[in-house]
């Protein structure tokens, strides 16, 4: 069968429209139930004291005499209040005789801020604290003691807690990223972000500071920019009143910003004051903080704010990485160059940190001394870091708090390999070697050291609220607590929903490590657990273990199924579609490119992984069915569970989709007879209908816990139950149509290696005579044993030609993650190695240009063995595009398909795989 007519064969298609998920704030149901009160419920098996305890069955007198002129213990007292009634403890007006039990509060300096000490007596509780947070922790202990208890009955004793991690950082679950595609603002909206109930549960979980995302531009007033500031009485507005509120939960408000930034040439502030433009990033212009114009602007700018809102805590700046900001941002990670500004190179690189840092802390200490500057380097490169980053703590000012993400560098060993991968990971224990240098300095330098890491969830799965691993917690945070880490950012949009993670980490900031992990867990599990507190150590000891088993890569935490397998279509036939970025909603579901997810390990060994993670997990979750029935009246557990369920939902779904895809591949390749060919086509068929099963089960479960597929930096849903039930229509007429089509090709033994590639685009065999050509090039390809060899001879364009860009892109069929060259063309090139900053491993593969003549060579050298995805496939899918641009247009010129590029997303740049030309190696 020829390649069109073998087309036409298969091209009938499930064409039903993917549905668009919500995106509408007001339409997310678990707004409400943040809203709603906070009940607790306890599971107790006794009913009378042991000696030595105190009983609380009689009832008891509250005392809330602790100075407090703001009322900020207000809300404390009113929970206290309500959690005894909800218990069943009588609660008297006053002391009816000498034998009342009363809990009282008294002011007397002990330990840092938020410390307190804990009396439990035979006829009283006292609560000693210097401040008002220390007494709210201490209120809040109090109850989870009462919950952890067999009992209404309390050990006699003293209890001392200070907390080692002073700023415990976390955002509102489903605030505005103020990011495209949406590019909604929380501080311009009308929406109420905190409300009471959800504040109540973020103060029991520990949390003490909360981020906003704002802009200079947005929030400033300066004379020198008088620009500057539209609408900022409104935005300030806002956000007096959300600090006001907050601060009645114990909670501050920091801004969360990326500072000092320039927003290209028409910027006002460079338009106005040329000095503050420094370096050149790419397109971008850095600030230049050596100005005295550059000083006042940060100066004016910062104390505008905090003149208008003194009661702000602080403001978080990511200080390099992310985007452009000082002229420190023209000298990557990974770079050891010079700052290409006239006055910073003359300056150590943290000298230019330290400028933007003295005007900010000065500004702000002014009207708030306790505010704080947190400065955070984000620096997540797979590949090694230059050392000049362990310079900047030393020059840093003492009071700004530098934090560095806790697991960028990894490095894990997964399958008898060493693995490695940025940040972001959940999974991974760490620290990263790179952290724990830079622990070193700051602690050399005296400074204060923060971490970044990500309590509730990651990258790895973020579309259900937590995942259950308080284990994983229990060791990140004593390895924090070794290195002297003080402040901790618990999350990024994502991670930050009230549960069971934010709580552990709450508890483990006042945790001393004497104890062993399972102590922590078994009195940490018996505040919600009760009676079933070791079951459920047992089920998160297997969530641990699964977990473990996450395959590290950060290609597949961006692009792989385990956020929202549950909703992508299976392709039988190759369609050859992109897969969508994990965190965007405004990209269509993802296709069948499997290995676009996979760029440091191979598929089998992917599968491999996700099948132990999967088989964890499920027998953790079948401990967690065992004690359900017991549970029916404690909803807050059987949503912890439902929780569990999706999980393990969302792993199977994802391993089975990587296994259909290898066995899919095995089948086109051929690799094997008739009937080993037929069996993998069955194991396929059984695959699609488990998948089934299972999106109609997540049907059940989104109905139960309207948490589940929400997506904190999509800002909407990524699963639903309407696409849900889409899949199952998909896959349903995959059953119906493609399988039996499948199997008369498979059972009429045609060239099923055809498909592997798309059939309308252009074919290049190594073996050919004649190069392949495009309008403004030709180029031939070789193999000389494991070493693929291409070269492209362009033709010199005229001398108007502004830019002129070859761009190879190549990689093995859909198995494989691509390689994405940029070469220009302009500019001759001695070989060098090509670099993806996400594989974590060296790829031996180079290229370079030369000059001869009025052609430019560029040639490229790829080591096959290395090539990710490839398993000795008999073609490569590949595209060569050049773009020229002159004086009087474009010109773009290529070999593959019509819409060479497409949209641009991170790691896989602008390639698209539906139209890419297939080059047969032999």
């Amino acid at each position: 069968m020829r390649n069109k007519e073998m087309a036409s064969g298969i091209s009938s298609m499930f064409n039903e429209k993917e549905p668009v998920l919500n995106s509408c704030p007001r339409d997310w149901a678990f707004i409400d139930e943040l809203k709603s009160e906070l009940h607790r419920k306890p599971l107790w098996t006794r009913f009378y004291p042991n000696p030595g305890e105190l009983d609380l069955r009689s009832g008891i007198v509250i005392h809330k005499g602790f100075p407090d002129p703001e009322g900020l213990l207000d809300t404390a007292w009113q929970d206290l209040e309500r959690f005894m009634k909800d218990i069943g403890i009588y609660i008297k007006t006053s002391s009816e005789d000498d034998s009342d039990i009363t809990i009282r509060a008294i002011k007397e300096e002990f330990g840092c801020y938020e410390s307190y000490c804990m009396d439990i007596e035979q006829t009283c509780i006292t609560i000693r604290s210097g401040d008002t947070e220390g007494i709210r922790r201490g209120v809040f202990f109090l109850e989870d003691l009462i919950l952890r208890s067999e009992g209404p009955f309390l050990t006699l004793g003293c209890i001392k807690r200070t907390p080692w991690m002073r700023n415990r950082i976390s955002r509102c679950f489903f605030g505005p990223i103020k990011r495209p595609p949406f590019n909604r603002d929380e501080l311009m909206d009308e929406i109420d972000y905190y409300s009471n109930e959800y504040l109540n549960r973020l103060s029991h979980e520990g949390i003490n500071v909360l981020w906003i995302t704002a802009e200079f531009r947005d929030l400033v007033k300066t004379d020198l920019v008088p620009e500057y500031g539209k609408d900022r009485v409104k935005r300030l507005c806002k956000l007096q009143k959300t600090i006001d509120h907050c601060r009645k939960y114990g909670i501050k408000i920091f801004l969360f910003c990326i500072e000092p930034k320039i927003w290209g040439p028409e910027d006002p502030l460079v338009v106005r004051h040329p000095e503050v433009a420094g370096a050149r990033s790419g397109r971008d212009i850095c600030f230049c903080p050596f100005s005295r114009i550059a000083q006042q602007y940060l100066y004016d700018g910062v104390k505008s704010i905090f003149v208008d809102v003194p009661k702000l805590g602080g403001m978080i700046s990511i200080t390099h990485g992310e985007r452009t900001t000082s002229c420190l941002s023209s000298v990557p990670a990974v770079s050891d160059t010079q700052v290409p500004c006239p006055v910073c190179s003359q300056k150590e690189k943290g000298e230019i940190l330290e400028a933007t840092h003295i005007p900010i802390l000065t500004a702000m200490h002014e009207v708030n001394p306790d505010a704080q500057f947190v400065s955070w380097l984000y620096m997540p490169q797979v590949q090694a870091t230059a050392d000049w980053k362990y310079t900047i703590p030393e020059k840093l000012p003492k009071e700004a708090v530098l934090t560095f993400n806790f697991e960028s560098g990894a490095e894990k060993e997964q399958l008898g390999r060493i693995r490695r991968a940025g940040d972001y990971w959940q999974s991974y224990i760490g620290p990263s070697e790179r952290f724990i240098k830079m622990a070193k300095a700051a602690g050399e330098a005296g400074i204060p050291l923060g971490a970044k890491i990500q309590v509730g969830c990651s990258h790895e799965v973020a579309t259900i609220p937590f995942v259950p691993v308080p284990s994983v917690l229990w060791e990140k945070y004593r390895a924090m607590n070794e290195l002297n880490v003080s402040s901790v950012i618990q999350s990024w949009y994502f991670g930050n929903y009230p549960g069971i993670m934010n709580k552990a980490a709450g508890e483990l900031a006042y945790e001393d490590f004497t104890e062993s992990q399972d102590q922590f867990l078994y009195r940490f599990a018996k505040i919600d657990w009760g009676v079933y507190a070791e079951q459920v150590i047992q089920a998160w000891k297997l969530f641990h273990k699964a977990y473990d088993h996450y395959p590290m890569d950060t290609v597949f935490q961006y692009y792989g199924p385990m956020h929202d397998g549950v909703v992508w279509p299976l392709h039988l036939f190759p369609v050859h579609k992109p897969l969508a970025p994990t965190w965007k909603l405004d990209f269509p579901v993802s296709g069948d490119s499997i290995g676009e997810c996979l760029s440091s390990f191979t598929l089998k060994e992917a599968v491999t992984l996700c099948r132990q993670m999967s088989k964890y997990w499920n027998q953790g979750v079948d401990i967690l069915n065992r004690i359900e029935p017991e549970l029916s009246d404690h909803p807050q557990r059987l949503k912890d569970i439902c929780v569990a369920k999706a999980l393990d939902i969302q792993f199977e779904s994802g391993f089975n989709i990587l296994r259909f895809y290898d066995l899919r591949e095995r089948i086109l390749e051929n690799q094997g007879t008739t009937d080993e060919l037929t069996s993998y086509l069955d194991h396929m068929q059984e695959i699609v209908k488990g998948e089934i099963g299972l999106s109609k089960k997540m049907v059940e479960l989104c109905q139960l816990d309207s948490r589940l597929g929400f997506h904190s930096e999509c800002e909407g849903y990524k699963y639903s139950r309407g696409k849900l039930e889409w899949r199952v229509r998909q896959l349903e007429y995959l059953l119906e149509n493609d399988f039996p089509k499948m199997r008369m090709l498979i059972t009429q033994q045609e060239q099923l290696i055809r498909m592997t590639t798309p059939f309308d685009a252009p074919v290049y065999n190594c073996n050919d005579d004649v190069p392949a050509k495009g309008k403004t090039f030709e180029w031939t390809a070789s193999v000389d044993e494991n070493r693929l060899r291409i070269q492209v001879v362009c033709s010199r364009m005229n001398p108007n030609v502004k830019s002129d860009y070859l761009y190879l892109h190549i990689k093995a069929g859909d198995l494989g993650y691509p390689y994405n060259f940029t070469v220009d063309l302009n500019v001759a090139n001695k070989r060098r190695p090509y670099i993806d900053t996400y594989i974590g491993f060296p790829i031996d593969c180079f290229y370079g240009t030369v000059c001869v003549g009025e052609k430019v060579i560029a040639d490229f050298e790829i080591n096959l063995d290395r090539l990710p995805g490839y398993r000795g496939q008999s073609a490569l899918a590949a595209s060569i595009v050049r773009y020229i641009k002159t004086d009087s247009g474009e010109i773009k010129d290529e070999w593959s398909g019509e819409n060479p590029h497409i949209r641009y997303r991170l790691c896989l740049s602008a390639y698209n795989p539906e139209v890419m030309g297939r080059l047969e190696l032999h």
